[in-house]
């Protein structure tokens, strides 16, 4: 009897576990097909995340990308700030020496050619030639006469002869000269 029982005893043990087996395999086959509806019917909201999803990860990585970009071009700016206020630290440093080793040089006379040359002596002690007058005085008649520096009398006289004895642009006798004519100096103090 206890041989018979034992048997009974692990056919029932045996039968409850293949239901077992075939309860989970059921449980498993109609959690699948739940999962499959759901899935049908949520489909466009499921692409719809998977969507934002991926669009939420390239922002992210556009974003990372942006301040990657804006590290280095900060990076940039302040190595070329540092390159140019060490260029400027270099430069104040070369002028401040220069000035003192212009202080502390005696003044030399400045070298010159011997003999000929452009600057030779005489030129450089040649008093300088004023500029030359560009401006005109118009006469009454309609001639234009330029004006000219100094008191070259004699010249002055003999263009305002010159100018006298010809004619005019309308073939007419020229006038004769004004007064004022033979006194340049006069013209010139007087603005005429």
């Amino acid at each position: 009897m206890a041989s018979a029982k034992r048997d009974i005893r692990s056919i029932i043990d045996s039968f409850s576990d293949d239901l077992i087996l075939i309860a989970q395999d059921i449980a498993r086959e109609r959690v699948q097909r739940a999962v499959a509806e759901w899935q049908a019917k949520n489909e466009k909201v499921l692409a719809k995340k998977s969507r934002q999803d991926e669009k939420a990860q390239r922002l992210e990585e556009k974003a990372r990308k942006n301040q990657l970009a804006l590290e280095r071009i900060e990076r940039v700016a302040e190595k070329r700030r540092a390159r140019e206020e060490q260029k400027a630290a270099e430069r104040a440093l070369r002028l401040e020496q220069r000035l003192i080793s212009d202080a502390e040089k005696p003044e030399r006379k400045p070298r010159g050619r011997k003999s000929g040359g452009l600057l030779s002596e005489a030129a450089a002690k040649k008093e300088p030639t004023p500029p030359p007058l560009f401006v005109h005085k118009r006469r009454r008649d309609g001639e234009i006469q330029q004006l000219k520096r100094g008191d070259d009398e004699a010249s002055l006289t003999a263009a305002a002869t010159a100018s006298s004895n010809g004619a005019n642009s309308n073939g007419a006798p020229a006038p004769s000269p004004p007064v004022a004519a033979a006194v340049p100096g006069e013209q010139l103090r007087l603005g005429l």
